[in-house]
């Protein structure tokens, strides 16, 4: 469940970005959670090479290089979801920077009001763990 409220939330925030950043269009609502399923799956394998690749500048950068590398992988999900037919578009780099900033803060923002704080993390077997005195 909170697996599709975080795709809900990310569908969301593209929805606000699409409003807010000039450069990004969407059509239906539907589109953008495709887009959303998309964007995390290029998150998880292209975004997390790159970040490797790019150790030494995200290193000299303190991590804010992290941002070039979330803006390039959201121009890319805009690019994969107009050749798949949705109605989402990404004119370019800087439009891919500045909605993959908004559309991580609405995500959030809303991730932190609606999902409960211990369902955020997943807790592991040492945290379930009681000491019973």
């Amino acid at each position: 469940m909170t697996t599709l409220l975080r795709f809900l939330f990310s569908a969301i925030g593209l929805l606000v970005a699409s409003a807010v950043v000039p450069g990004l269009g969407h059509g239906a609502f539907l589109d953008l959670l495709i887009v959303a399923v998309i964007l995390a799956a290029l998150n998880a394998t292209v975004g997390s090479l790159l970040k490797v690749i790019a150790f030494v500048p995200m290193a000299c950068s303190l991590g804010c290089f992290s941002l070039v590398i979330n803006g390039l992988v959201f121009w890319l999900a805009g690019t994969l979801s107009a050749r798949l037919g949705l109605q989402f578009t990404v004119s370019g780099f800087w439009a891919g920077f500045f909605g993959a900033l908004v559309t991580s803060v609405v995500a959030s923002i809303l991730g932190t009001l609606f999902i409960p704080k211990d369902r955020q993390r997943p807790q592991g077997p040492a945290q379930r763990i009681k000491i019973v005195n």
